[in-house]
């Protein structure tokens, strides 16, 4: 008896052994392409970053630690150490990596700096992830400035409302503290501000408030999105400059003189760009490079998807003259 091409047991038989094929397929594929374990030495990478961006590099570099990356027959492992930008700029201006393979600073403005001090083989470096700089306040006292009309800019620093305190970091030892005198003098001119030299007690002024005082910060807007996460109780809220900011950019420079090392520094640059590793900045608080933040992260932080305005980058003679300020 003759059977109809259309009868649908045929159909069955034919879709049958197109996904059996398939299946197969993808079965040689993935054994194929399975990463194989690196066999050799463990090659010990060090890469020494500046405190606030150390914590989403951890957590780029564990990810990376657990694929293969054979260097030269040897394991490439990433170790992230957070250092003080300004003491690494100051070894390397002196010659010494000081145990570095690659160093990222918060700022590009140190990489001048150490070029400046003598470190002539710094190269520009790769930026990783920005933190604008803004004003941070206690929420409370945010919509009250909001409430009375006061324009969100930099002359909140010049022009500071009645019983308001304002403090920034010392611009010689941060670049936070650099970048707002930079934003400031190319917005509303000169503006003195006290100057905290530890960033641990900058926010220092929000617990409390029992003196009737309402304090402003000039900082990163990061470091407000770190300061939230251990104070969820009495969160600051961030005040975006209309007159525009400046971004901190951390920039990613190979500063090994070694070939190998060189290579492991490399992979690891590659793997710091990826789509992954991107979501982990912008978990931490950190924006793209052009000062943009997915829309979910900017809602569940609390932050502007995009900056009304982004100042030009100031020259090195600005960043020596803003650091010496």
């Amino acid at each position: 008896m003759a059977v109809s091409r259309r009868d649908p047991r045929i159909r069955l038989l034919v879709v049958g052994a197109v996904l059996l094929l398939a299946g197969l397929s993808a079965g040689v594929y993935l054994l194929r392409d399975r990463p194989q374990a690196c066999q050799g030495k463990t090659l010990q990478v060090g890469v020494v970053a500046a405190p606030d961006i150390t914590p989403a590099l951890a957590d780029i570099a564990a990810r990376f630690n657990v694929q293969p990356h054979e260097i030269g027959g040897r394991c490439a492992q990433i170790e992230i150490e957070a250092r003080d930008p300004g003491s690494v700029a100051r070894s390397l201006a002196k010659g010494d990596p000081a145990g570095a393979d690659a160093w990222v600073p918060d700022s590009s403005m140190w990489l001048d700096r150490a070029r400046a001090a003598g470190a002539r083989t710094i190269t520009p470096g790769t930026p990783l992830a920005a933190s604008p700089v803004v004003i941070a306040a206690p929420r409370a006292v945010a919509a009250e400035l909001r409430d009375g009309g006061v324009t969100a800019g930099w002359r909140l620093l010049k022009d500071a409302p009645l019983h308001a305190s304002v403090r920034a970091l010392d611009p010689a030892r941060n670049a936070a503290g650099a970048a707002v005198t930079l934003a400031v003098r190319a917005t509303v001119g000169t503006v003195t501000v006290p100057r905290d030299p530890d960033p641990a007690r900058l926010y220092a002024s929000f617990a409390g408030l029992a003196d009737l005082r309402r304090p402003l910060v000039a900082a990163s807007e990061q470091s407000v999105v770190a300061y939230n996460d251990t104070h969820r109780p009495n969160p600051a809220a961030v005040i975006v400059p209309e007159d525009g900011t400046l971004l901190l950019d951390h920039p990613f420079v190979a500063v090994t003189p070694d070939p190998l090392r060189a290579q492991a520094v490399d992979a690891f640059r590659w793997a710091l760009r990826a789509r992954q590793a991107l979501d982990i900045f912008q978990w931490h608080g950190f924006r793209t490079t052009d000062g943009r933040l997915d829309a979910r992260e900017a809602t569940r932080l609390g932050l502007r998807e995009t900056l009304p305005k982004i100042l030009p980058n100031p020259t090195p003679a600005q960043v020596a003259a803003a650091m010496r300020a």
